[in-house]
């Protein structure tokens, strides 16, 4: 009995062994001393890219004015190349068409802007020859005659007249200014034959042979017009016509009638 106890205490009093720390640290705080490590790997490539932003910052401005300098040249390398590359599309669109060769360009344009110019005086002239008759038409409505009626008419005429010599002398001035006819005695027989599709045999250039026709095209238009107003003039004038032989008739009447005699004086 007395040697268990003195065993319990000698086993009590006998200090501890100490634990050996052998082996790796955890896993955690290997992970945590590999962040810096691995933030520092990240950001190697990351510098290389930041001085290249920072060049091309710097690039920026003189590539915009490089590239503003080229826009502008743009219009004139491509009026100095279109001719050139669309040489061969134009031939081969003679070739394939024909009808470009019946039909220049010169004289679709030149004439058609000389026809448009025609048709524009005739609109000014028809305008003004309509308001005319008008204001003429309100005064012999208050004083109706026949000679007033007549003379309405005459000058309506004789300015639809005026308005399709206009337009002679002014084709007549496109065919001299525009080279066709020097002459301008030929220049307006040719534009009168053509203008009033009589048709005209004096010899034009060969890029020149469309125009006759679009100064016939011109008269068609113009005449039509002109005939057209022309009837409305020709109603007008009747009705006012009629007006004025009523009250012609009505003083006639007056005139007739026997003058009341005064009573003998008794």
């Amino acid at each position: 009995m007395a040697d268990t106890t003195t065993t319990g205490k000698a086993i009590q009093g006998s200090p501890r062994p100490a634990l050996a720390v052998t082996g790796n640290p955890p896993d955690d705080a290997a992970g945590v001393a590999a962040v810096p490590d691995r933030a520092e790997a990240h950001l190697q490539p990351a510098a290389p890219a930041i001085e290249r932003l920072s060049k091309d910052v710097q690039v920026l401005p003189q590539a915009a004015e490089k590239a503003a300098a080229d826009m502008a040249k743009a219009p004139q390398t491509v009026i100095r190349t279109l001719p050139g590359e669309l040489a061969p599309v134009e031939a081969y669109v003679e070739a394939k068409l024909p009808i470009t060769k019946a039909m220049p360009l010169v004289d679709i344009v030149y004439g058609g802007g000389i026809l448009v110019a025609v048709v524009i005086v005739q609109a000014i002239g028809l305008r003004l020859l309509n308001t005319h008759v008008d204001k003429r038409s309100q005064t012999i409505q208050k004083q109706p005659a026949v000679w007033r009626v007549e003379l309405l008419f005459g000058g309506a005429v004789f300015m639809l007249l005026g308005l399709h010599l206009v337009s002679v002398v002014l084709w007549s001035a496109a065919v001299v200014y525009g080279g066709v006819i020097p002459d301008w005695v030929q220049a307006a027989r040719f534009a009168a034959r053509s203008y009033t599709t009589i048709g005209s045999d004096h010899d034009v250039p060969d890029e020149w042979h469309m125009l006759g026709p679009i100064i016939a095209i011109s008269g068609m238009f113009t005449f039509a017009w002109t005939s057209s107003v022309l009837v409305n003039i020709v109603s007008e004038c009747n009705e006012l016509r009629r007006l004025a032989w009523d009250a012609l008739h009505k003083r006639r009447k007056v005139n007739k009638r026997p003058s009341a005699t005064a009573p003998p004086a008794g």
